[in-house]
């Protein structure tokens, strides 16, 4: 079974390599932690056995390892900018040059890791997955979505003082993700940004988003344009019907 202390223990004595009193990589070392705890209460509300929650805390405390070398050398936590995939970064420099060992992670729990921090941050889970890693690939993504919410709305300014483009628009009014393509403008990068809710897996996951109040966080630091505050509210009312339709009906508003 995973030691999640040792593992905790050699994360922190990782990122003490990079400059920690930089907000930008403060920012990811708290995201970090924020996500192996939502991975926690996920995997806890899932009735997940204990050696199964120590996986899914495992998970989230590392799948962001591939930000801090992306940062170290572009100063940009965007992969498209930066030209470094970040899970990328982390698949090679945990697996393909074997620092996974540093965290004494068990030989039977190496691939349904590597497969969850490969698949954390792509447009869509790959094909032909195992049952359980894809499970995890989906918990992960899950947790994170959750955070971001939380984190972009207290590091990131965010408007909406113009419509968003029709390729943004149709694709948030269809349910689907925004694609990084079509995020011409600020309106487009808050449509991305809300897309997210559309890409969550459990219920347990949209039961967690609407108790962190995550998704309202967010709403509520976006500036609103004069003469685009009844657009928005349909974009509100658009992301918080989503969500209580999905959860039960004790948690709808």
């Amino acid at each position: 079974m995973i030691d999640y202390e040792y593992v905790l223990k050699e994360f922190k004595k990782y990122v003490e390599k990079f400059e920690i009193k930089n907000e930008e990589i403060a920012m990811k070392i708290s995201h970090s932690y924020h996500v192996a705890d939502l991975m926690q209460k996920l995997a806890k509300g899932l009735e997940l056995t204990e050696e199964k929650i120590k996986i899914a805390k495992t998970i989230g405390i590392l799948h962001d390892i591939g930000r801090f070398l992306q940062y170290e050398k572009t100063e940009l936590y965007n992969d498209i900018k930066s030209k470094l995939d970040h899970a990328e970064l982390a698949d090679t420099y945990l697996f393909l040059e074997k620092h996974i060992k540093d965290f004494k992670i068990p030989l039977k729990d190496i691939s349904l890791i590597r497969t969850a921090l490969r698949n954390h941050n792509k447009l869509i889970i790959e094909n032909g997955l195992p049952k359980e890693e894809q499970f995890f690939a989906k918990l992960i993504r899950d947790a994170d979505k959750t955070d971001i919410f939380r984190q972009s709305a207290s590091i990131y300014e965010f408007s909406y003082k113009k419509s968003p483009t029709q390729e943004a628009k149709e694709q948030f009014f269809k349910h689907e993700l925004v694609k990084f393509e079509y995020v011409n403008n600020e309106s487009d990068r808050v449509l991305s940004n809300l897309s997210y809710i559309f890409d969550i897996n459990f219920k347990e996951s949209y039961k967690l988003l609407y108790e962190t109040d995550n998704l309202e966080l967010f709403l509520s630091v976006v500036e609103v344009g004069i003469g685009y505050e009844k657009e928005f509210e349909n974009i509100k009312k658009e992301v918080r019907t989503y969500l209580e339709e999905r959860i039960k009906d004790e948690y709808a508003r």
